[in-house]
């Protein structure tokens, strides 16, 4: 039964997606992954140069006498199987490139969407927290976090953070059986070949796999190794390093190149402790801040300080998500500068928001009632129309202005394009959130059973 209700919940959720995911480009981030998609399926090669989407993007460098996207491979790998699959349809990105955009993305980013929110609600369930809270679980954490706008276009935070919160679900299992070690692992390499970023969610890893016998340990770095020296591979083939190409201050500093950066940069963007600080309050409360576009993930806190006061499984779950979130977070403070990002919010959270969403069921069950419910269920209802608001426009915002201001203003424009349209997508959104806080009472009502389950 269990396994019929997932599986429920992956198909509403790629549904959802079907809806809203997008049949053009918005950026040149997803161009950029579109321009390699078009070259795998054209030419069989990675170099981009011959693309039409190449021109609209400059997330691209030159190496060895070609043009590559700066993005990892593995999207658009994906991608690529899709396009194929496609073309005999007669849709390719050649003659039907709105109908081939939507297509890739749907069955590549939505159905990572979708597995997603099915891994959030096993993880409910393996908790031990009931069907009830896990499908609302699951609901709000496709539906109330930044994950919902980007997985409307071609990006790859979304299929990173899927895959992340997938291996973390077979880790907690990893003592069971084998089987467990092998996924594990194999979903976490990919949210590295995904986004390079996400190799923080080794730190996970380590935590919960402390105290495991070796062999175990010996399985899951030999489960790991065929996707990261691959990607590793790929690394060494279009550049000069085994590190990311993006990452790699040579990819942009041929000053022949049309996309030189400038040489002798700093991996490091600003110069004061003082300057640092203020980028970590921008990226926690500022117009590009964590609460400031998903304030549920302050209920998601308060779960985790519930699970830490936990059984000892919970205590090890909030220690390896906390740990890793904390690094993740980190290396965004050292390494970004977001204050002039064109994009929905930091879209650099979704990789985490996933596993962060862990905690909503260990918060619904400890809350008290009165004050605390009423603040928690607004807090869910503004994530849930902050994310609504982001499907508008993921990408494209003026510099200098945030998203929850462009948003609106974008929606103003669509409204007089397509009113009726418009009309739709607020009663949509009304009957989403009056849907939510119906469901919130079932899903805060305490639990029956005896301990944790699985599908």
């Amino acid at each position: 039964m269990e396994r019929r209700r997932t599986a429920l919940v992956f198909f509403a959720a790629l549904v959802l997606c079907a809806l809203v995911t997008k049949p053009h480009t918005l950026s040149w981030n997803d161009r950029s992954r579109l321009a390699t998609i078009d070259a795998l399926v054209s030419g069989h090669s990675f170099a981009i140069e011959n693309s039409a989407f190449a021109a609209g993007t400059n997330d691209k460098y030159r190496y060895g006498g070609h043009t590559y996207s700066d993005k990892p491979p593995a999207l658009a790998l994906e991608g690529a199987a899709a396009a194929e699959v496609l073309a005999p349809l007669g849709v390719t990105l050649a003659r039907t490139p709105d109908r081939a955009v939507y297509l890739i993305t749907l069955v590549t980013v939505g159905v990572w969407f979708a597995l997603g929110c099915a891994y959030a609600y096993a993880f409910q369930l393996l908790l031990g927290l009931g069907s009830r809270r896990a499908a609302f679980v699951a609901a709000v954490t496709g539906l109330g976090t930044l994950a919902l706008p980007y997985a409307t276009i071609l990006a790859n935070h979304v299929p990173a953070g899927s895959a992340a919160l997938a291996g973390i679900y077979h880790l907690v299992r990893a003592r069971e059986r084998q089987r467990h070690v092998v996924l594990a692992a194999a979903f976490l390499s990919l949210a590295y070949a995904f986004d390079a970023s996400a190799v923080v969610f080794g730190i996970a890893a380590v935590i919960l796999l402390w105290g495991a016998p070796p062999r175990t340990w010996f399985v899951f770095a030999l489960a790991c190794g065929p996707v990261i020296a691959a990607q590793l591979a790929f690394n060494a083939h279009v550049s000069n390093d085994f590190g990311p190409p993006a990452l790699n201050q040579s990819s942009w500093n041929d000053p022949s190149s049309p996309f030189y950066r400038g040489a002798n940069q700093s991996v490091f963007q600003f110069t004061s402790p003082l300057d640092y600080a203020r980028y970590a309050l921008y990226l926690l409360v500022g117009d590009k801040g964590l609460i400031s576009y998903t304030p549920l993930t302050l209920l998601c806190a308060y779960g985790f300080a519930r699970m830490w006061r936990g059984p000892a499984q919970q205590r090890r779950i909030a220690a390896a998500v906390v740990a890793t979130f904390v690094a993740y977070f980190a290396l965004m403070v050292a390494f970004t500068n977001d204050y002039g990002a064109l994009n929905y919010g930091e879209r650099r959270y979704v990789d985490v928001f996933f596993v962060l969403c862990i905690a909503l069921g260990p918060a619904l069950a400890a809350l008290p009632a009165g004050l605390p419910s009423v603040a928690a269920q607004l807090a869910v209802v503004a994530s849930v129309a902050v994310a609504a608001l982001g499907v508008v426009a993921p990408f494209g915002e003026v510099r200098g202005v945030p998203g929850y201001a462009f948003a609106p203003a974008e929606f103003g424009r669509l409204a007089r394009r397509a009113p009726f349209q418009a009309v739709i997508d607020v009663v949509a959104l009304l009957i989403t959130i009056l849907s939510v806080l119906r469901f919130w009472s079932s899903a805060a009502a305490p639990t029956r059973g005896t301990g944790p389950r699985a599908p």
